[in-house]
This record gives structure tokens, C-alpha cells and sequence, in this order.
């Protein structure tokens, strides 16, 4: 299994800690046996090298290897969320949201630092994005009324291939999956 992230605008987040401290705690809640949870371990490789894996970037990046781009966070470890510093793989996974990044390094080049991204001038760009929102919020809304005709049909699309007996449940819990219908 692989985690990331992608674009906001097809994700609610950016902060790959927050994706795995969901990913974390979803596979808590879904099966009692604890043996079966995913670990905190798990959750880390799944974000670092397993996530590469799935982007087909694993030769090149993932993991601390010779030959590989050097690509690192740097965290301070000295605040509230680690304290106490037992489980590092716990902290990171349970208890960190971005906010200890002290560093950033992509491909061998410092690209933040102290909390200040180098690379760009940040308030420029929301400043542009505050002045051109409105012009792209009418124009969204002008698509979505012309792509809410295919919702109709895109849900029921999703109802008949969710309703498919796959020989396994796929979702938590016995209720049922639609109205009527419950395998």
C-alpha cells in the first residue's frame, strides 16, 4: 500500500500527516483483531518508499540511498507532540501535522527553512490567488451547473458497481450498503 497526495482539488489535503495518521486510524476502527491493524511502522514505509513504489518514482526517490535524490524533512522534536519521546514511529504517524518542519530539502536543494518556503515569494502568490479567485469561482460554478445533468447517472454508476457481490465485504460495519439491498 501506497500513501500520498495529490492536487487540493482532488484531495482535502496536502500534509502527508495527515493522510497517514488517517490511514492510521481507519484500519484501527475497522477490524477488532489487533493483530491485523496496520502499524505505526506500516503507515511510515507506506508514505515514504511504498508511496514512491505506487508513483512508479522508487528508483529515484522513497528512501535514504546513495544514487537516490536527496529528499528529506527535517522536524523539531523537542515540542509538545513528542513528549514524551518514546515512540518516534507513534509521534509521527499520531501526533504530527507539519508544524515541527524546521527544513525541507528536495532533490539536494534547501527549499524551506525555519517555516519559510525559499523558492517563492509566498504572499505574492496569494495575493495574485486572492485577486483571481472570484473570475475562477464563477467560471467553477458555471461547469458544475453544466456537470450536475451526468450526476444522475454518475451515481447510479457507483450504486450498481458498489452492489456487485464481490465475495467479500468491502465496507465497515452491516448496514445496508443501499436502500433494499445489503450483501
Amino acid at each position: 500500500m501506497g500513501l500520498g497526495t495529490d492536487g487540493l482539488s482532488s484531495n482535502d489535503t496536502a500534509r502527508i500527516f495527515d493522510v497517514m495518521r488517517f490511514a492510521a486510524l481507519l484500519h484501527d476502527v475497522a477490524a477488532p483483531d489487533t493483530e491485523q491493524w496496520i502499524t505505526a511502522t506500516d503507515v511510515l514505509r507506506s508514505a515514504t518508499i511504498e508511496g514512491a513504489r505506487t508513483a512508479m518514482l522508487d528508483d529515484i526517490t522513497g528512501s535514504l540511498t546513495v544514487g537516490k535524490r536527496a529528499d528529506l524533512i527535517m522536524l523539531d522534536m523537542t515540542g509538545y507532540d513528542y513528549m514524551p519521546l518514546n515512540r518516534i514511529d507513534h509521534h509521527l504517524v499520531y501526533c504530527e501535522n507539519g508544524s515541527n518542519i524546521r527544513l525541507v530539502v528536495v532533490n539536494g536543494e534547501i527549499v524551506v527553512e525555519n517555516g519559510k518556503l525559499l523558492t517563492v515569494d509566498e504572499a505574492d502568490i496569494f495575493s495574485e490567488l486572492r485577486e483571481i479567485l472570484p473570475a475562477y469561482l464563477s467560471e467553477h460554478a458555471e461547469l458544475e451547473k453544466l456537470n450536475a445533468r451526468f450526476e444522475p447517472y454518475m451515481r447510479e454508476m457507483y450504486r450498481r458497481a458498489t452492489s456487485q457481490d464481490i465475495g467479500m465485504n468491502r465496507y465497515q460495519g452491516d448496514l445496508p450498503l443501499w436502500r433494499g439491498i445489503n450483501h
